[in-house]
């Protein structure tokens, strides 16, 4: 999670079409959404971000 927060992979607000991560996979097999943005991709980031914080308290 810490290299996904990076500037590398987390785009700056209100760019990269509001998604939060710019760089995700779907299917590499299928040769589908590769290093695309995908909502679920921020879902799931979102989620574990959440749970860390969680861990936390």
């Amino acid at each position: 999670m810490e290299s996904l927060s990076t500037s590398g992979y987390r785009a700056e607000i209100g760019t990269n079409g509001y998604f939060i991560l710019k760089h995700s996979v779907g299917s590499i097999p299928h040769g589908v959404e590769i290093d695309v943005p995908l909502n679920y991709a921020d879902y799931y980031f979102l989620e574990a971000l959440k749970r860390k914080k969680d861990i936390g308290r």
